[in-house]
Order: C-alpha cells, then sequence, then structure tokens
C-alpha cells in the first residue's frame, strides 16, 4: 500500500480516541490511522497524538474502504497484515457514532513499537601475495592428515615442514571505501548429549565441506602466481571460511572420540552445535574514511526462546573497474557475529582496494627505501654507502635479510636469509620532495665486485600500474595509470613519483619490480635517484657532483634501525646491497644401511633381528650452506601407519654429504622399534628426506626451492 503524508480533507470532521490498553507503564509507539480505498491505496493519513487522539472527516469515511491503525511509518506495505488493526469504515463510523473510543489490546499494540539496532566494525584488507597460498597448504595439510588423535602419530607435513613463526603475518592496510551489507539470522544451541539423534546429520555436513577441499599439490613453485588462492575453497570472495579450514580434523576427531566425549567436544564448538536459520539482510551502509562502518536501522522487537540468539554476518562489495566486485562474503565463509561485536572484517579478495598511507617518521624533503615485499629495509644488511652508486667492502651477511649477530647464530633459523624470485621494492618520497622539484625517479641494478663496486651492464627496473580512486557522484570507481617509463632531458627509463597530493592512491603499491631470477646468483647493487621535469638529475645539497647534476634541498636516508633516527646518506643517489641465490636445494638418499653396512640396491628387503639398527645415507645441502634452513629425514610404515625419525640432531641445520664427502648416515631406529605393534613383523617402509632453503622475497620463504628424495624398501624381524 502507498503512503501518503497526513493530509486534511474538507468536510466535517470527527475526533475519535484511540484507547492502548495497559500503556500507562509503556511509552506510546509512534502510530498513524489510514483510510484505504478498494483498491488497498491510501486515500488519507491522519497523525495520533500522544492522548492518543486523531481526526478523520465524514468525507474521507465516505470514499474509504477499510481504516487500518498501525506504525507510523513511511510505506505501510512493509508491515506485516498480523501488526495492524483494520476496520470497515462504516465501523469506524459507528464508533464515532456512540463513543468515539477505539480500544486496542497490548497483544496488538505492543509490536507497533520500532526500536533502533545499530551494527559497528571496520574493514582492512590483508594482501593474498603467493606465500599465504603457501601457508595455507601447509594448515591446511596438517589438518588432512591428522588421522588419529594419537600424538605418537606423526603426518609427513608435521616432521618435514618447519613450523611457520605465526599464521599470516602480513601487511594488512585500511579499506575506507565500499558498502557493507548486513544480514542476520536466528541460531539455536541446544546442549549435545550422547548418543545425540544429531550425529548423522552433522556428519554429513562435515563430509560435503571435506569432499569440496582439492588435493593441494606440495610444494608449490618457487614464486607462484597468487590466483589459485582462488582456487582454495577456504576462501569465498575474500572471507577465510574457519570452519571449512578445519572441517577434516573436527571429522576426524568426531569420528574417533567415544560416545561419551563426544557432548564435550561438540559443546565447546559452537560452529558445530548450533543450527541456524536463513539469512535476511537486514541494512546496508557505507565505509568511512577511517575504515568504520556505523550502520542502524528501525526494526520490530523480536523475541527469543530458551538457547537462541541473532547472528549478524556483512558483504562488501566494491565499485571497481566499473563493475561492483564482492571483497568480502560472510555469508559465504560462515563468519558470525553476535549482536553487540565489533565486526572487524579482513578481506583476502586479490581486487580488493585499501586507502594509502604514506606516512613516515621525518620531517621536511627526503626518499629512502621503505619496504621489499612486506620486510621493512631496516631488516636489510647492507655495507654503507662510498659513493652514489656503490658501497663499502661486504662483509660475510652483508646484502641479506633479518641479520644475525654472527654465522653460528643464524643456523637453523631465518636469519641471514637470502633473497630470490620476485622482489617489490616500495620507497618513500617525503611530500616535501615535491616543492624541490623532485618529478621523476629511477631504479636501477648492476652486479657488485668483491669491494663493493659495480660491474657490468647496469639494468633498469619498473613498476606495475598505479591503482587510485576517483568518484563519480557519491560512488567511488577505481582507475589504473603508468608512472612511465617518461624520457627527459638526456635521460630515459624515468617514472613519475606518486605524492598523495595527485590521486587517492591505493596503498600496496611498489615502485619498482625486481625479478632476481633474470640475473645471475650474487651480490648485487640497487639504486634509485631523483630527477626533475627537464630530466635533471637532483642530488641533496652538500653531495659529490657525479656529473649532469644539479643541487636541491632534500637528503637521502637509509633505515637501519626499526625506532629513532635514520641515517643521512651524503650522496647523488642512494645504493643498497642484495645478495640473491635462486638455487634449488640438494637433497639424496644414496644408500640404506643395517648396523651401518650399507646397501645401495634399487630393491631392498631387509632381514635382521629385532636389535639390528637401520639408517640412511644420504647427502642435504645448499650450495651456499648459508642458504639452508634445515633438513629432515624420516621413515613411515606402510599405508598410514606410524613414523619415526632419522635425523640427529632433529631438525639438522647442518649441511651434509657435500660432494666430494662420503654420504652422512642417519640417526637409526631398531627392527623392533620400526616393526612394533605387527602380528607378523614384516612390512614396507619409505625413507624421506626433505631440506628446507632460507630464500625470501620479503613476503614468504619460497618453499618451491626446497628439495626432497624417497626411498621405499622392506623390513623382516627374525628371531
Amino acid at each position: 500500500m502507498e503512503r501518503k503524508k497526513a493530509k486534511k480533507r474538507p468536510g466535517n470532521n470527527r475526533r475519535a480516541t484511540i484507547d492502548l490498553r495497559d500503556i500507562e507503564e509503556h511509552k506510546r509507539p509512534e502510530i498513524a490511522v489510514y483510510a484505504v480505498d478498494r483498491s488497498r491505496k491510501v486515500i488519507a493519513t491522519a497523525d495520533v497524538d500522544d492522548k492518543g487522539q486523531f481526526q478523520i472527516s465524514e468525507k474521507v469515511l465516505q470514499e474509504a474502504h477499510q481504516v487500518i491503525i498501525g506504525p507510523q511509518v513511511e510505506d505501510i506495505g512493509t508491515i506485516e497484515r498480523d501488526k495492524l488493526t483494520i476496520y470497515r469504515a462504516s465501523q469506524i463510523k459507528q464508533v464515532l457514532d456512540d463513543n468515539g473510543v477505539l480500544v486496542i489490546p497490548k497483544q496488538k499494540w505492543y509490536s507497533w513499537f520500532l526500536f533502533w539496532r545499530c551494527v559497528h566494525g571496520t574493514v582492512t584488507h590483508c594482501f593474498p601475495y603467493p606465500w599465504v597460498v603457501s601457508d595455507l597448504v601447509r594448515q591446511v595439510q596438517l589438518a588432512q592428515a591428522s588421522i588419529s588423535l594419537s600424538e605418537t602419530i606423526l603426518s609427513d607435513a608435521k616432521i618435514a615442514l618447519p613450523t611457520p613463526r605465526r599464521i599470516f603475518p602480513y601487511r594488512c592496510e585500511t579499506v575506507c571505501d565500499g558498502v557493507v551489507e548486513v544480514y542476520r539470522r536466528i541460531c539455536c544451541c541446544h546442549p549435545w548429549i550422547i548418543y545425540d539423534p544429531r550425529l548423522p546429520e552433522l556428519l554429513e555436513e562435515l563430509e560435503h565441506v571435506v569432499e569440496e577441499l582439492p588435493p593441494i599439490p606440495w610444494p608449490p613453485e618457487p614464486d607462484p602466481d597468487p590466483l589459485p588462492i582462488h582456487a582454495l575453497p577456504i576462501f569465498k570472495h575474500g572471507a577465510l571460511d574457519e570452519r571449512a579450514l578445519r572441517a577434516n580434523t573436527d571429522l576426524q576427531a568426531i569420528r574417533s572420540l567415544a560416545p561419551a566425549e563426544l557432548p564435550a567436544y561438540i559443546n565447546a564448538r559452537p560452529y558445530l552445535l548450533c543450527h541456524c536459520g536463513s539469512a535476511t539482510q537486514v541494512a546496508h551502509g557505507f565505509i568511512q574514511p577511517d575504515g568504520e562502518f556505523n550502520i542502524c536501522w528501525h526494526e520490530w522487537p523480536q523475541l527469543m526462546t530458551i538457547n537462541c540468539h541473532e547472528e549478524y554476518a556483512y558483504v562488501v562489495k566494491q565499485v571497481i573497474n566499473g563493475s561492483l566486485v564482492t571483497i568480502y562474503d560472510g555469508l559465504a565463509a560462515n563468519k558470525w557475529f553476535h549482536y553487540g561485536d565489533s565486526a572487524d572484517l579482513v578481506s583476502h579478495h586479490l581486487q580488493a582496494q585499501s586507502c594509502r598511507n604514506n606516512d613516515f617518521p621525518g620531517e621536511g624533503a627526503f626518499a629512502l627505501l621503505q619496504d621489499i615485499g612486506l620486510m621493512p629495509s631496516y631488516k636489510l644488511k647492507t655495507p654503507d654507502a662510498t659513493g652514489w652508486d656503490r658501497v663499502a667492502t661486504p662483509v660475510y651477511n652483508d646484502g641479506l635479510a633479518h641479520p644475525a649477530a654472527n654465522a653460528a647464530a643464524a643456523k637453523g633459523k631465518y636469519l641471514d636469509r637470502n633473497w630470490g624470485g620476485k622482489l617489490l621494492l616500495r620507497y618513500h618520497f617525503s611530500e616535501s620532495m615535491r616543492g624541490v622539484g623532485a618529478k621523476y625517479y629511477r631504479v636501477s641494478v648492476v652486479a657488485a665486485n668483491a669491494n663493493g663496486n659495480p660491474t657490468g651492464t647496469r639494468s633498469y627496473l619498473s613498476p606495475n600500474e598505479w591503482r587510485y580512486y576517483t568518484f563519480v557522484g557519491m560512488t567511488p570507481h577505481v582507475e589504473k595509470v603508468s608512472l612511465g617509463p617518461h624520457s627527459a632531458g638526456s635521460q630515459n627509463d624515468l617514472y613519475e613519483i606518486p605524492y598523495d597530493a595527485d590521486r587517492a592512491w591505493h596503498s600496496g603499491q611498489y615502485h619498482a619490480i625486481l625479478k632476481t631470477n633474470d640475473f645471475p646468483n650474487g651480490r648485487f647493487l640497487l639504486t634509485v635517484e631523483v630527477f626533475d621535469n627537464a630530466g635533471n638529475l637532483l642530488r641533496p645539497t652538500g653531495t659529490p657532483n657525479p656529473g649532469g647534476s644539479v643541487v636541491a634541498a632534500f637528503t637521502y636516508r637509509r633505515w637501519y634501525q626499526e625506532v629513532g633516527p635514520t641515517a643521512e646518506v651524503p650522496f647523488a643517489a642512494l645504493t643498497h646491497m642484495l645478495w640473491w641465490d635462486n638455487r634449488k636445494a640438494k637433497a639424496k638418499i644414496v644408500d640404506l644401511r643395517v648396523n651401518g653396512a650399507a646397501n645401495t640396491a634399487q630393491c631392498q628387503f631387509l632381514v635382521a633381528a629385532g636389535s639390528a639398527n637401520f639408517s640412511v645415507g644420504y647427502r642435504a645441502y645448499h650450495q651456499e650452506p648459508m642458504f639452508m634452513l634445515d633438513h629432515r629425514i624420516w621413515w613411515r610404515r606402510g599405508l598410514g601407519g606410524p613414523s619415526g625419525i632419522l635425523t640427529s640432531p632433529h631438525p639438522n641445520p647442518d649441511n651434509v654429504g657435500v660432494p666430494p664427502a662420503l654420504p652422512h648416515q642417519s640417526g637409526s631406529n631398531s627392527f623392533s622399534t620400526m616393526l612394533a605393534g605387527l602380528s607378523n613383523p614384516k612390512c614396507s617402509f619409505s625413507a624421506n628426506l626433505h631440506v628446507n632453503v632460507k630464500t625470501y622475497n620479503g613476503i614468504g620463504t619460497l618453499d618451491g626451492l626446497d628439495a626432497w628424495d624417497q626411498a621405499a624398501f622392506a623390513l623382516e624381524m627374525i628371531p
């Protein structure tokens, strides 16, 4: 029914009173009287005052088919009919002729109250770079490998892979534009009991989720394309589906636990326990410039039954390249919040657009190397510059990431890490650089000799196109622009410095991309230069002139400590040293040994007494010993049987069996240990070797450069 604003009609006005029974202890709801014709079109409305009185004309009553009393809203067609009190027009005439009082019971008028409901939250974009896929593979594999709750059963993934220092330690930025849709559902969480009849349904749901998880190849490529992240069903439109991530572990646990143990397990996990109704959109609103959203709406009161509650999910959309893109879908990812919770939404969507934060400590005009990938540049070990294009003679770990105090301190740890793969370089050009005439920048690399001087041909690097926000009316759009290359004067390969005043740039963008695989392995010099709009090289005041440069009032800075002042670099350009090595580690099982006697045969059926010791002869190393993290060697029995460790120590951080040295002998396990628990003491086995590298791109470890080998054999224990 279409609502019209309250209006007066000519004719004799009749006054009536609405008596809301038992209203004394309550504040009156805002109500109105609607006169409608036979097509249910509103022909007149009348507001009701705080005494319950309203006026209606004789003419309106003659034209009206029905008179409706209900809450004061814009469109009564949005109100369910059972919440309205409906009279025939003739009935209203009769009441007016009698005493003019319409009595409404509490059961009806109580539903006319409209309550304000509000939700609050933030939206963040965390960059889903390739290494995220690697960590997800690792996490999913560990979950899928848990075939038993027994701690004595080890999975290959648990043995082979170093434990991540933290899950998803990547950079996150504020999302400051977009639409947030709010959805609600009602969930009831009735406690689980022994032999609960809901068990078959729960198992079926978890089995369906597990079936949707595809096999995940291991290892990933050395520098994988980030697109496979969307092939993983644990991501739903950029939102991480934590239930899917845990589904296999939960399924195996529920199958393994005794009936008496199931209630405690399931009651502690609401995502397994609760049964929820369908979701309904209740509101929508916009993200504020600071990344927060505050969305409020009017609604009818709802009564919750015992053990039931409301939950809220959110869908975030942005206009990207002219299309409306869902960058976060909490509905699809089963990510729900209770009313009153602050909903901190994290999008992993590849296209999600966050806002650039170009703040960096320091005043005045300056330029420095800020980040390599997601690593701040103070974690780069580089010698002091000795010229615009060179550095001091390097020591053992110069050019590496996360430097250690000494070589021994780096063994078996993610310290003294070599670079590899594709490096994303972010510089900081302060906004004051524009005032000194800085228009362009240029980034280059050249090989370094043993003294830290440049040698060979210099190569110039380029960035991707940069993204920025633009507004069409009130709607934000995302556009791209190329920073170059430009030529000015006699200079080429120049790129425009993207100042904040130019455009509303997105965050997570880089000034140059260095593909280390395009160069030999070794130490290189990374240099950035700054030019004016005529192509003149700008050099800081008081620095040597390399030729063809002009003086400008700025400084180059080197970020060498997490907090505190940065170091001024007194030259006409800023140069750092990087040491990369894209070589794969080496792993080779050379022989199998019983009591130390080596056997190199292809097929081996080893028979010995239970006290005999089994071991392996193998090689595990990197051609540059500093760049191996560790290696691990273990055996596994049969199909899904137990495992045992052969590395000594485990894990082993040393390079072993490096030619021309002989193969290294592993630790040993006795035949009785390896065949324990079998009624017929013989079985097939595999021996597994995995070598982990430190190779790093500033975002994550390039696990594809790890090395692995495997051997198969059989053991039989005799008296």
